[in-house]
């Protein structure tokens, strides 16, 4: 199998307004003021769905015309051939029922605008897409390196301007937003976010004023840095695997301690009196039973396994699956 990245240039700005609509449409301007604006020369915000509909066009005709299977993500397309014993197309060994050409051929009427300096121009067996590289032989996923060493520079010039400097808020964003797109390879650093959270949500949305990070903060970018460093760094694209019921059970209870239940055995933990403080709740108790059960289960030598545990507490559940939380105590033990 082979793939191809295709971009539909200003994707936004260049979705039709219907020619009825243009005298009513409205634009509010930086201070909360609404203007009509017939003419929309850089397109609207709310285009996003309108232009997902024409992309969406896009893939029923392919499918339609035998182009398939195709992945779409807003601007960005990922088109698939597989090998044909009789395909007319031949690519590394292989035969093929289209070619990059071809495939543009079944949609050339819709006149979609392609992004010239971004995408491919034909398949490839290791293609990027939404921002990482993609080894279908291999079954491998990884961050580009010019992006990593992209979103490396980015963390290095934060530390570099604000380490006891005042920011603006929009220079956290920046940070988090790269930082977010990067979690995605690197797992851990889902519990690395919060603080840059935290610290926005401290600005209350104004632009306009300036705060120092805070240490936790800079804590947390110097981890970041310290992983964009490293080399080679991938994920394997392989199934989970069965799931597996071991009989794994947990349970908190703030007046007495927490219990965990592994098939025929069971270990307790009681409370110290001074345990409680801000912070640290019962939410708190149900995720630290889950990080000492994973102790355990790392003592027993289990790995590379998928496991039920059972658990009675939604938030830890929604917390974990997220990887990350604003509440530093809990966020310590997903650390």
């Amino acid at each position: 199998m082979q793939a191809c990245t295709l971009d539909i240039e200003k994707f936004h700005h260049t979705c039709p307004i219907l020619p009825s609509h243009k005298p009513w449409l409205v634009i509010q301007g930086a201070l909360g003021q609404f203007f009509i604006d017939h003419a929309h020369p850089f397109g609207t915000t709310c285009a996003s769905s309108n232009a997902s509909m024409i992309t969406n066009a896009v893939v029923n005709i392919w499918q339609a015309e035998g182009v398939f299977p195709v992945l779409k993500y807003e601007d960005d397309v990922k088109v698939f051939h597989v090998p044909s014993e009789s395909g007319p197309f031949h690519n590394s060994g292989f035969s093929y029922d289209y070619n990059h050409a071809e495939m543009l051929h079944h949609i050339a009427p819709l006149s979609v605008a392609w992004h010239e300096g971004k995408g491919e121009d034909h398949f490839l067996f290791v293609t990027t897409f939404i921002g990482f590289l993609w080894d279908i032989p291999g079954k491998l996923v990884s961050l580009p390196d010019d992006k990593q060493l992209k979103f490396h520079e980015c963390i290095q010039r934060f530390l570099n301007d604000f380490q006891g400097h005042l920011c603006h808020l929009l220079d956290v964003n920046k940070i988090h937003g790269s930082l977010c797109h990067t979690a995605f390879m690197y797992m851990e650093g889902h519990s690395h976010l919060p603080s840059l959270l935290n610290f926005a949500s401290s600005f209350h949305n104004n632009k306009l004023i300036t705060r120092y990070p805070p240490h936790s903060m800079m804590t947390d970018l110097t981890w970041w840095l310290q992983m964009l460093e490293q080399c080679d760094v991938s994920w394997p694209l392989h199934p989970h695997g069965p799931l597996q019921d071991l009989g794994l059970y947990v349970d908190a209870s703030t007046s007495w301690g927490i219990g965990i239940v592994i098939g025929d055995s069971w270990a307790l933990f009681q409370l110290f009196p001074d345990w409680k403080a801000p912070g640290r709740d019962i939410c708190w108790l149900e995720t630290l039973v889950i990080e000492l059960l994973t102790y355990f289960l790392e003592q027993m030598g289990l790995h590379n396994c998928r496991l039920l545990i059972h658990s009675d507490n939604q938030g830890t559940i929604s917390t974990l699956d997220k990887g990350q939380i604003p509440n530093s105590h809990i966020n310590l033990s997903i650390h």
